[in-house]
């Protein structure tokens, strides 16, 4: 048997002469690490989806049984409240109080009604006289009476109940006609004029003025909210 040698590079060691080369090839096919990538993401989104549906089932279950709870405390506060109704309607002491609280309720409904009508005579007086001192004038008496009932006027600005007649004395006539004017703002009364003016002197003049009494100066405590006194301008 021959055995032939072959000449030895004299560049290459004997070390790289036996070394294995490392060379890698991925031979899989395309479609195979699709599929496998696919099952990974499919696999990620059901584990997701199963922690997310656990969340909501332990959050809907907590829900559930605080909605028990609040249930179970209501009904719990409606039963005591009925007991205590039930003790209470049996105790003399709390009926009488109940009867003298309906008593009141009932009082002021009826005073409401018969007091409707009601005028305030101090408040109309002090708005007539608050008019005069801002003007200068000065009144030296007033004379006021309501219609009877069922025989109030209808005008245009409402219904007038009642007349008032003014009496004073001012420096002169166009003061007269200022006090006159500034008396027209009122929403208590209407119509003012000067039903008689003479000299009283050098320097004054007396006068006399009627006006009708408007349904606005109905108020009092008992009354609407909107006839409340003290009463103000138009």
């Amino acid at each position: 048997m021959t055995t032939v040698l072959m000449p030895l590079d004299p560049s290459v060691s004997p070390q790289q002469a036996a070394r294995v080369l490392t060379i890698r090839a991925d031979l899989l096919p395309p479609e195979i690490r699709d599929g496998r990538r696919a099952r990974r993401t499919r696999g990620f989104v059901l584990v997701s989806l199963a922690i997310v549906i656990g969340l909501l089932a332990s959050w809907y279950w907590i829900a559930v049984q605080d909605l028990n709870t609040a249930r179970d405390e209501n009904n719990a506060a409606f039963s005591e409240l009925t007991d205590v109704q039930r003790t209470q309607q049996k105790d003399p002491e709390v009926q009488a109080l109940i009867q003298a609280e309906n008593g009141t309720t009932l009082l002021a409904r009826e005073l409401k009604v018969v007091l409707a009508d009601d005028l305030s005579w101090a408040n109309l007086l002090d708005l007539i006289r608050a008019k005069a001192k801002t003007e200068k004038v000065t009144v030296t008496g007033i004379s006021a009476a309501l219609y009877s009932a069922g025989n109030n006027a209808i005008t245009d600005t409402g219904t007038d109940v009642g007349t008032a007649t003014v009496t004073g004395t001012a420096k002169n006539k166009k003061i007269v006609a200022a006090y006159v004017d500034a008396l027209s703002d009122l929403k208590d009364v209407d119509n003012p004029f000067v039903s008689n003016i003479d000299s009283a002197g050098s320097n004054a003049v007396s006068f006399s003025i009627t006006v009708t009494i408007t349904e606005e100066a109905l108020c009092g405590r008992l009354v609407d909210e909107d006839h409340v006194c003290p009463s103000g301008g138009k």
